[in-house]
């Protein structure tokens, strides 16, 4: 909660800053953190029933926030007279094919290479520094982990031999490595769309590939994977 709440001022900080600049208020980020928040108002407990029930729980939870951030968004655009954001959206629907434009901005963005897909020798000479390498290494072991502490959250058993072993795999990925997980999973799906965007990824790959290296918790888990672990060799 107080995550969503420093975007939030921290958009409408920016928003005062630029001279009240209505783009910022016509951003579907704030109306994403405001829809967050009042979906987590109306489904304050989701870890109510069995597996089958969260699941349920959760899937709605998504479809809520998705709603309610469409409909705040459109609220507000319709009340300042927002339209300078149109073409941004005229040209994601021609990108991937639902409808050709005849807006000039999109034009343009769609003509620019810039702003077509990742090409393939990126990896390539990110790989010649060894920094995708190790980047792949620790995206897929967090990725098994997160699986694993998701499905084993949204079961909700309360067996005593299961619960050790949630609160040990939730050592090993807390939350500011889930947090940070699925923003290089979402940031990697950017830049592969739009090459411009890679600039995100990149820099949140060093980061993440950094965290694995010097993490205490991944060393562990290596080393109990190949049955080699004691606290002095981490």
């Amino acid at each position: 909660t107080w995550l969503y709440i420093i975007q939030i001022s921290g958009l409408l900080l920016v928003c005062v800053l630029q001279f009240f600049n209505s783009m910022i208020l016509g951003s579907l980020l704030l109306s994403f953190n405001a829809s967050v928040l009042i979906a987590r108002t109306i489904q304050k407990n989701l870890k109510k029933g069995g597996l089958l029930n969260r699941l349920v729980q959760l899937i709605l939870h998504v479809l809520l926030v998705l709603c309610f951030t469409l409909l705040i968004n459109k609220f507000i655009k319709k009340i300042l007279n927002l339209e300078s954001d149109e073409h941004i959206f005229k040209f994601l629907k021609a990108k991937f094919g639902f409808g050709a434009t005849r807006d000039f901005d999109a034009n343009l963005y769609l003509c620019e290479e810039a702003f077509g897909l990742l090409p393939l020798n990126t990896f390539s000479r990110l790989s010649d520094t060894l920094l995708f390498c190790i980047y792949v290494f620790v995206l897929f072991l967090m990725t098994v982990v997160a699986v694993i502490v998701a499905f084993r959250n949204l079961s909700g058993s309360n067996q005593v031999q299961l619960m050790e072993k949630v609160e040990e795999c939730t050592i090993t990925l807390k939350p500011d490595a889930a947090y940070n997980l699925i923003h290089t999973v979402l940031f990697g799906c950017l830049a592969l769309s739009t090459m411009r965007m890679k600039y995100l990824w990149t820099s949140h790959m060093c980061v993440f590939a950094s965290f694995g290296l010097c993490s205490t918790e991944i060393w562990k888990l290596i080393l109990k994977c190949i049955h080699l672990y004691t606290s002095r060799r981490v």
